[in-house]
């Protein structure tokens, strides 16, 4: 295919010129008209943010239907220069929304260079509450702590503070328990824990906390599950041997920390059959575990019932 000659692509660029010249001259031209149309103008709230605080987003443009020159007109399009329209709030807790008709009075004074016709927007939302400050007392959600398996918490949770201030909306912090639960957020703790925890509010973005976290130490161990057997004692039964139980000795069960395994011993429990508790329908007694080690856990009997028997004169 052959190029096109110069003169020809001389001729081309000449007729794109002009076409582009004449629209844009027809278009500067145009934007000397008058006209009328919609726009988006941005919202500035204007209240006392150190008193009050807002609960939701607050709307952020409102639609008008204005009249002016085609230059205003296209550069407020662009949003060139545009002033956000400033509505002040006296009260603002006890205002929840500024209906459409309210709203060109608010506003048709700071629109320059182009006419209010009307405002399309119906009615702007407003959520405001008043800010307060209140201390709340903290306690640790022990139950959800997620420990590694086999492992247990073997001290007292010890925390710094006591209590933390929230600042925040009053309807929000009035709504809110008198005890403030901590939660960890770590899981399969599987070793001593000392660590700064965040305190968590409902509403956390809208609420200020001091502290923002608590300080929690607790210490934690592997528990293993083993056993040990203990003779069965008997009280109260009758003089001479006339009754007597069929199993003399009883296995314990339960959970104990690596560390204290080997301190546990059979001399450690007591356990007792009381002739005062028997069952005479079918003739046994449920053992007692009257003495065991405190640090221990899970205890259980493997015998729940203990068969008594008697002598024939």
């Amino acid at each position: 295919m052959k190029s096109l000659r110069p003169d020809k692509t001389n001729r081309l660029r000449v007729i794109i010129l002009c076409v582009f010249a004449a629209t844009t001259f027809w278009f500067l031209n145009a934007l000397n008209e008058n006209y009328s149309t919609t726009l988006k103008y941005p919202l500035q709230f204007v209240y006392d943010k150190e008193k009050y605080i807002a609960i939701e987003e607050l709307p952020e443009n409102i639609q008008v239907n204005v009249s002016g020159l085609g230059w205003n007109l296209f550069r407020n399009s662009l949003g060139i220069k545009v002033t956000p329209l400033r509505i002040v709030l006296e009260s603002p807790s006890e205002l929840k929304k500024i209906t459409g008709g309210a709203l060109p009075a608010l506003i048709s004074d700071q629109i320059s260079e182009v006419e209010l016709n009307y405002v399309l927007t119906d009615t702007l939302h407003i959520n405001i509450d008043r800010k307060t400050t209140r201390t709340f007392p903290v306690k640790i959600d022990s139950t959800a702590i997620s420990l590694a398996s086999g492992y247990r918490v073997v001290n007292s949770i010890r925390y710094t503070p006591d209590s933390v201030t929230l600042e925040g909306p009053d309807g929000i912090l009035t709504q809110m328990p008198d005890t403030l639960l901590v939660s960890i957020p770590q899981k399969d703790i599987d070793e001593n824990f000392k660590e700064d925890v965040p305190v968590n509010t409902p509403n956390n973005n809208l609420i200020k906390r001091n502290p923002p976290t608590l300080n929690i130490v607790f210490g934690v161990e592997e528990f293993i599950q083993t056993s040990e057997s203990t003779p069965l004692k008997t009280v109260n039964f009758p003089e001479n041997g006339k009754a007597y139980i069929e199993k003399n000795t009883i296995n314990i069960g339960f959970l104990v920390s690596q560390s204290k395994r080997e301190e546990v011993t059979s001399e450690d429990f007591e356990a007792v059959v009381d002739y005062n508790d028997i069952n005479k329908t079918d003739s046994t007694i449920a053992p007692k575990l009257v003495k065991y080690p405190g640090y221990i856990q899970e205890v259980s009997l493997d015998t729940t019932r203990v068969k008594v028997r008697f002598n024939e004169e």
